[in-house]
């Protein structure tokens, strides 16, 4: 499968996404750089300058430094923060006035995969509709060319950790945290970048801290990236063992955070993000005005993805605040908040990304984690659990030959567009549909990443979720076999 633009960024194995793959897009991207720079008009900078960030991956250093060279043939100097998680790298971005970011990270992938993510000057991740020409430069002659005399350099170095740790304290409400006095936090940093900065944020707010899996190693040894409850079997027993408040968990770049009870109960990301907007809401005091129907424009705003659980839903409209659905993938995400400017209390994907969009547009399971601290000061997570609207999910792939999965969404499209009892019930989205039914949906869509059609259902019915599910699957595997 040829290199392109997919879901969040580009990424692949390394004998595709390799240091030559790497300079192309490096390239390619100081061009998308220098289209669309922050500086105002009359600035004199000079060349654009772009931030650039890693994870621990193996592959990570010899890739960074051709996505570098890239960069800096390009036509962009260079701003490299090193190893970071990737949403202190998108903080950084803001934080320095670049004119965008590139981040060689997988984020939740096994350790042979890795990924470059793109962000712009307005901290908004470059979508595939967006960033649709940079693959054209893979293996094509870089021009017009610079001369040497002319040719970009590297930046110099700034302590964007030591900055992003002052943000993020400064953002949490430390009184709120302090009502409570003993605290107690299981974090599993499963060898990844979170191990950072995770267990110094949540000391400096008084907890005392059980890191698991802390040694920073991109082969991944303690657990797989993914923090799905099967792989965070140690987490959840560790909690109650340990009489913790809370457990929490990240991938390998901490955009993705899940979080544990203090009973030992993982909550799956769709509530992460619910909790998260709910408090947002609360706090920011972003209610429904009194003249929303008259300009339901001023009205609050959460934002999620099509393939997220309506608890998220359900917490908005509690506090009177509308839902927006966006296609999966956080560029699509980041693009909506940036439009909907300050009426965005929160929002993010069911994976656990979370946004808390008044400090940054980038998923930062990090900053969440903290956030946590304050919703747990004032009742125990397992409280708040317990309050969410129950909804049961099922979800499936199912395996395609290379290149056929789009097609093959587009054409269960195409079908349900004919049928009168689900037309009208229709969300299309990038690579497929959702299917809103009442208090049940379905979402089918080509993987952006693999060479899977993804099914997910839900509903209040754990028999009708999977009765969804398998009825949509064997729609699927039915155009596959015709």
């Amino acid at each position: 499968m040829a290199l392109a633009l997919g879901t969040n960024g580009v990424r692949g194995l390394f004998e595709q996404l390799n240091p030559s793959t790497a300079m192309d897009f490096g390239y390619a991207f100081a061009q998308f750089a220098k289209k669309h720079p922050r500086q105002k008009t009359g600035e004199t900078r000079g060349f654009p300058l772009v931030t650039l960030a890693r994870d621990m991956r193996k592959t990570s250093p010899c890739i960074a430094q051709a996505a570098a060279a890239g960069l800096m043939e390009g036509g962009c100097d260079v701003l490299d923060i090193g190893i970071a998680t990737s949403p202190m790298a998108e903080w950084a971005n803001e934080k320095y006035g670049c004119d965008g970011l590139i981040i060689v990270t997988a984020s939740h992938n096994p350790p042979q995969w890795n990924a470059l993510k793109f962000v712009d000057s307005d901290g908004v991740a470059v979508s595939r509709q967006r960033g649709a020409g940079m693959a054209g430069w893979v293996g094509r002659p870089h021009a017009p060319a610079l001369k040497w005399q002319k040719i970009a350099k590297s930046a110099g170095a700034v302590d964007a950790l030591g900055e992003y740790q002052k943000a993020v304290l400064a953002f949490v409400d430390r009184k709120m945290i302090s009502k409570k006095k003993r605290w107690k936090i299981v974090a599993d940093v499963g060898n990844g970048t979170s191990t950072l900065v995770a267990p110094a944020l949540l000391r400096a707010l008084g907890a005392e801290v059980v890191v698991l899996n802390e040694k920073l190693d991109g082969s991944f040894p303690g657990r797989m990236s993914e923090p799905t409850e099967a792989n965070v079997k140690e987490l959840i027993e560790a909690v109650p063992r340990e009489g913790a408040d809370f457990g929490v968990a990240w991938d390998g770049d901490a955009d993705r955070v899940v979080f544990v009870d203090e009973k030992g109960r993982w909550l799956v990301g769709d509530k992460c993000v619910a909790l998260s907007a709910g408090w947002a809401l609360e706090n920011t005091r972003m209610k429904k005005g009194r003249n929303s129907e008259k300009n339901p424009d001023s009205d609050p705003v959460v934002v999620t993805t099509v393939a997220t659980s309506k608890v998220v839903e359900d917490v908005a409209e509690k506090y009177g605040a509308t839902t927006e659905y966006t296609d999966v993938g956080a560029p699509y995400l980041a693009e909506r908040m940036h439009a909907l400017a300050g009426r965005v209390a929160g929002g993010g994907e069911e994976v656990g990304g979370i946004v808390w969009p008044r400090f940054s547009l980038a998923k930062d399971g990090v900053l969440a984690a903290c956030k946590l601290m304050e919703m747990v000061a004032a009742k125990p997570l397992s409280k708040w659990h317990d309050e969410l609207p129950k909804y049961y999910n099922a979800k499936t792939k199912i395996a395609c030959k290379s290149g056929e999965n789009a097609e093959i969404a587009a054409r269960l499209v195409a079908q349900i567009k004919a049928e009168k009892t689900n037309r009208q019930k229709l969300r299309e989205v990038e690579g497929g549909f959702r299917l809103d039914m009442g208090d049940s949906w379905v979402l089918a869509r080509a993987s952006g990443t693999e060479d899977y059609v993804r099914v997910f259902a839900e509903s209040k019915s754990e028999e009708k979720a999977f009765s969804l599910m398998n009825e949509y699957k064997d729609r699927v595997e039915k155009i596959m076999r015709a």
